[in-house]
């Protein structure tokens, strides 16, 4: 997660503090690991509760694979603070101190904080950045954290951790995507930098800050633990989904009328049918956040009591099983390699009978989902008679035949049985006429794959013919993949219709 940096100019506001009175005595407030809400907190008159939030991809361990303790922590041993604060990220730097690079702000994260022997869950707004000295002043561990220390303690805080970092936390196989992706200046430090850690409690709000100091800088986390609103809506209309305040499509999305997506249910791949929606999304690289997707994922998915099926990542045995055509069809969305990155899967049995499967993908930086909505197949390809086959052979040579065949491969489907009959009918009506089958495919996936798979179904085509009592000699095959489109391959409705049989008059 190391990336190189440069120094640049940058000012931080500074920290506006006012009104440092007595703290009253408040409500106390406490906090048990892996029981954050799933939908909205409205917010309230007190300060929300210390809560870990849950990791229901299973335990979190270093990069060594070795376990990561998740533990409460009790927020009433914080003695509750009046003061005012200024703007994210509340505290300011001594004169002379700077980030070294752009820091991250983000509208809506989760940071592990260092707490005992392991680690403490904390969700809102935040803000972290890489800290070190500008032009020819020398970096001072004691002059930074000093500094830093009295504006917290002005402000009503209390250390509640100081102790080493344990860096390999935040690079084991459960964070290192979700950390690298929005606190990489705040944890790439030196293994066991000295890391202290500070709460101020406050009415409405509990603010967070870790700081980590090495020989040559410093990292800084802030959070403000906030109850979360969220910013997307789930909608009646499909595709029901839209996405958080700030995100943008990276890519057009991409809607069929009808597909098979394989949802993955933590034991297998369930197989829905129906139209699909596909869209892959972002943020500026330095505000975007996994967690901000997943909260608002499952704010919407709770409007409709949905059912979370799985969290987690598949498993690489079981992602390669995937046909390498669906991966290339929605790899925009999903990914193409379905093991290397963290997934949630929803269904959601709508009142009406409708019933709406939902594939997302979180990643380092960015994220996309999959949206079926579960139908029967209503077939729009109509039948060409044999005579209408002649018709169009004699003018133009060449005919598209409704073939239908099993994703990937080249088994011919029993719905296709019709069309052929009336093939067989133009061939024995006319003994003379010889034809050459021709296969196609869209642009999708891999070239050659393409082209072996367009010739294997021409073949299948051409046995199925010769079965029937055709005599071999009048029939030649031929596949040419994505070579010869007849539409643009941009959409969906002219990929269809390059995927295609062709009959052509020799």
């Amino acid at each position: 997660m190391r990336r190189n940096c440069k120094v640049l100019g940058y000012g931080m506001a500074a920290l506006l503090l006012a009104g440092c009175g007595a703290a009253p005595e408040g409500g106390e407030a406490s906090s048990a690991a892996g029981n954050a809400p799933e939908a909205a907190t409205p917010a309230g008159d007190t300060a929300p509760a210390a809560t870990a939030t849950p990791q229901d991809a299973g335990a979190i361990h270093d990069r060594d694979g070795k376990p990561v303790a998740v533990l409460p922590f009790d927020i009433a041993g914080v003695p509750p603070s009046q003061a005012t604060l200024g703007a994210m990220p509340f505290f300011g730097l001594p004169q002379g101190y700077a980030p070294q690079n752009t820091p991250h702000p983000r509208a809506w994260a989760r940071f592990p904080f260092r707490i005992g022997d392991g680690i403490h869950w904390v969700e809102g707004p935040s803000w972290s950045a890489h800290i070190v000295a500008e032009g020819d002043k020398s970096f001072s561990a004691l002059e930074l954290q000093r500094n830093l220390e009295n504006l917290i303690d002005a402000a009503g805080g209390k250390k509640v951790f100081e102790g080493p970092l344990h860096r390999d936390i935040y690079y084991g196989p459960q964070l290192e995507d979700e950390i690298g992706g929005g606190f990489i200046d705040a944890v790439n430090m030196e293994q066991d930098a000295p890391t202290t850690v500070y709460v101020v409690r406050q009415a409405q709000r509990n603010v967070w800050v870790q700081l980590t100091i090495d020989a040559g800088g410093a990292g800084l986390a802030v959070l403000e633990e906030v109850p979360f609103q969220p910013s997307a809506r789930w909608s009646d209309a499909f595709p029901h989904l839209s996405l958080p305040a700030g995100y943008r499509d990276r890519n057009k999305p991409q809607q069929r009328d009808f597909d098979r997506f394989p949802f993955w249910t933590g034991n297998g791949f369930e197989q829905v049918e129906g139209r699909t929606w596909a869209a892959d999304f972002g943020k500026d690289e330095r505000e975007y956040s996994m967690h901000e997707v997943r909260r608002n994922l499952e704010a919407m998915m709770a409007t409709v009591n949905a059912t979370k099926v799985f969290e987690g990542r598949i498993p690489k045995e079981q992602a390669e099983t995937v046909p390498k055509a669906l991966l290339s069809a929605y790899s925009q969305a999903a990914g193409f390699s379905w093991d290397d990155a963290d997934l949630v899967v929803y269904r959601a049995d709508l009142p009406d009978g409708r019933q709406v499967w939902v594939h997302a993908r979180l990643e380092y930086l960015s994220a996309g989902w999959v949206v079926a909505e579960r139908t029967g197949f209503v077939q729009t390809a109509t039948l060409l008679p044999a005579a209408a086959l002649k018709q169009k052979l004699d003018s133009d040579g060449r005919v598209a035949i409704q073939v239908n065949f099993a994703t990937d491969k080249a088994d011919i489907l029993p719905s296709s049985e019709p069309q052929l009959a009336q093939v067989l009918d133009l061939l024995r009506a006319d003994p003379a006429l010889k034809l050459s089958v021709e296969g196609h495919t869209d642009n999708t996936g891999d070239t050659a794959h393409n082209r072996t798979l367009s010739e294997a179904r021409a073949r299948a085509v051409v046995a199925a013919l010769a079965g029937k009592g055709i005599d071999a000699a009048r029939l030649q095959s031929a596949g040419f993949g994505a070579d010869r489109p007849v539409a643009d391959n941009a959409g969906e409705e002219g990929r269809a219709r390059n995927r295609r049989v062709e009959l052509v008059k020799r």
